[in-house]
C-alpha cells in the first residue's frame, strides 16, 4: 500500500514512524544543523497576544497579534523534534550522537532561563519537547523552581483567565508533559517532585487541570498512570512528602478509598516507547490493597506527628481495611494523644462520636462497620471525650441536625429531642441570666444562631 495519503493539496505519511525507520539514512548532519536553527527560530517566537490584557485575548487574531508560524508548522517542527530525540537510530548517514545532541540543545535554547512568555508561547507544544529530551526538560523546569517565590510559573497562574470564552490555561502543556514523562519509571521520582512543588504555591483557580491533580492521577491505585513498579511508586510519594509536606499529606488523602472517585486519564507518550504493548489498565485486587495498605501507614504515620491531621483518617476509617483500623484506633488510644488538652482532642472525639451515630444509625446498610468495629470506636471515643460543658456539647450546634438524630425516619421527635437536648446543654454551660456567658459560647459553635434559639426555647 501506499505509505502517503492525499487529500486535495494536502499530503500526508500513513504511518509517519515507519517513514522515519525507512527514510531517515537520508538525513545528514548539515540537514540536522540546519532543522536546529529553524528549530529554535519558529518555536522560540514569543506568543504577541500576551501584549494585551489576559481578558482581550480571546479577540487577539482580530487584532493581529498572532505567531508567524501557523499552529500546523510549530506542532510539525516540534513531532520531528521529538522524532529526532526518540528515535536517533534511525538516522544512520549522521554522526553518533549528533541526533540526540540536537534535540538536547534546540530543547536548551528554548527553555534555558525562560521568562513566563517563553514557558507560555510554548505551552500546545510542550509534551512533544519533553519527548525530544527528557532529562534536559527536566532540567530547565527544575531550574526555574529553585525559587518558587520568584520562578515565571507564578506569573503564568496569575496570567490565568476565567473559564468560558476569554479564559486560557498555560499550564496545562506543562502538566501533559509532566505526566508523559511520569509513564517512565526513570523520571517518576523527578517528575512527582516538581509536581508538587507547583502545586504548593498553586492559587488555583476555574480550571480542572491543575498539578495536584496529575501528581495524584499518576497514583491512584485503582487506575495507575505509570509503568513502574510499586516501590518506585512509594519512593515518589515519600519523596513527595519530603520535599513538600502540606502536598504530599493531600496527596496521601486523594489515594485512600473514598466514595466519589474519579479521573481522567494522563497524557501518554506519543514517540517514546515508555509504555509496553501488552500495557494494560486496572490493578489486580490483591495489587491494590497492597497500595493501600501502604498509604494508609505513610498517613498514619504523619498524623501520629501532628494531631491535627488525624481526623482525616479518622472520617475515612469506613473506607479503610482491618489493619488501618487497628493501627488508628490504637494511635489515639496512646499518651500522645489522650494526654492532649481537652481542646485539642475535641476535634478528634466529635469525629469519633459522628462516626458511631452515623454507623450505628444505618446498621442496617451494606457499607455499615459491624457492631463490633463500632463499640471498639465508641469506647476509644469515651477515652477522649471531653468533661467540660463547654467542650462536651460544643457538636449539638454545628449547623446539621439531621446528623445528631439517633433514628432514620420520626424526624418530629427527633427534632424535639434535639432541641430538649441543646436546651439542657445551655442551661449546664450557663444560667440563664448569664447572656454574655451565652455569647461567648456561641462564638465558638458553627451555628451560633442554635445557641440563641435554644435560650429563647427556655424562657418562652
Amino acid at each position: 500500500d501506499s505509505p502517503l495519503i492525499q487529500n486535495g493539496e494536502k499530503w500526508r505519511f500513513v504511518a509517519r514512524g515507519e517513514a522515519w525507520n525507512s527514510l531517515g539514512s537520508r538525513i545528514a548532519d548539515d540537514d540536522l544543523d540546519r532543522f536546529q536553527k529553524t528549530a529554535v527560530a519558529v518555536l522560540g517566537e514569543r506568543d504577541p497576544r500576551f501584549d494585551m490584557p489576559k481578558e482581550e485575548r480571546f479577540a487577539a487574531s482580530i487584532h493581529g497579534k498572532v505567531l508567524a508560524h501557523s499552529p500546523l508548522i510549530r506542532k510539525g517542527i516540534s513531532e520531528t523534534l521529538a522524532l529526532i530525540g526518540s528515535r536517533p537510530n534511525a538516522l544512520t548517514s549522521c554522526t553518533e550522537g549528533k541526533a540526540v545532541s540536537t534535540a538536547v540543545l534546540v530543547v536548551r535554547e528554548l527553555l534555558n532561563k525562560a521568562s513566563w512568555d517563553r514557558w507560555a508561547s510554548l505551552d500546545s507544544i510542550m509534551p512533544l519537547l519533553s519527548e525530544s529530551a527528557p532529562d534536559e526538560f527536566l532540567d530547565a523546569v527544575e531550574s526555574v523552581l529553585v525559587d518558587l517565590e520568584n520562578t515565571p510559573f507564578q506569573q503564568i497562574f496569575a496570567e490565568e483567565g476565567e473559564g468560558g470564552l476569554g479564559g486560557c490555561n498555560y499550564m496545562s502543556g506543562l502538566l501533559w508533559a509532566l505526566e508523559t514523562l511520569a509513564w517512565s519509571p526513570e523520571f517518576l521520582s523527578r517528575v512527582s517532585v516538581i509536581l508538587a512543588d507547583i502545586a504548593s504555591f498553586d492559587p488555583g483557580g476555574n480550571w480542572a487541570n491543575r498539578p495536584s491533580s496529575s501528581l495524584a492521577d499518576i497514583f491512584l491505585p485503582w487506575h495507575i498512570q505509570t509503568t513502574a513498579p510499586f516501590e518506585r511508586r512509594k519512593s515518589a510519594v515519600e519523596a513527595v512528602i519530603r520535599e513538600q509536606p502540606v502536598v504530599g499529606w493531600k496527596l496521601l488523602l486523594a489515594l485512600l478509598p473514598h466514595d466519589h472517585g474519579f479521573t481522567s486519564d494522563c497524557h501518554r507518550p506519543v514517540w517514546r516507547e515508555f509504555i509496553p504493548r501488552d500495557w494494560k489498565d486496572g490493578v489486580l485486587r490483591t495489587e491494590y490493597w497492597e497500595q493501600i495498605t501502604t498509604y494508609i501507614d505513610l498517613a498514619v504515620n504523619l498524623a501520629k506527628s501532628d494531631s491535627t491531621k488525624v481526623c482525616e483518617p479518622i472520617k475515612r476509617l469506613s473506607d479503610l481495611p482491618k489493619s488501618a483500623h487497628e493501627s488508628l484506633l490504637e494511635h489515639l488510644n496512646s499518651d500522645a494523644i489522650v494526654l492532649l488538652s481537652e481542646e485539642d482532642r475535641l476535634p478528634l472525639w466529635e469525629a469519633l462520636d459522628e462516626l458511631v451515630r452515623h454507623h450505628r444509625k444505618y446498621s442496617d446498610s451494606d457499607w455499615a462497620l459491624p457492631e463490633a468495629a463500632v463499640k471498639k470506636i465508641a469506647e476509644t471515643a469515651q477515652i477522649l471525650a471531653p468533661i467540660s460543658p463547654k467542650l462536651k456539647y460544643h457538636h449539638l450546634f454545628g449547623g446539621r441536625d439531621t446528623d445528631l438524630y439517633d433514628e432514620k425516619g420520626n424526624y418530629d421527635e427527633q427534632r424535639k429531642l434535639l432541641d430538649e437536648a441543646r436546651q439542657a446543654a445551655l442551661l449546664e454551660i450557663t444560667d440563664d441570666s448569664e447572656l454574655d456567658a451565652a455569647l461567648n459560647f456561641a462564638s465558638t459553635v458553627a451555628a451560633p444562631y442554635e445557641v440563641g434559639d435554644a435560650r429563647v426555647r427556655r424562657t418562652v
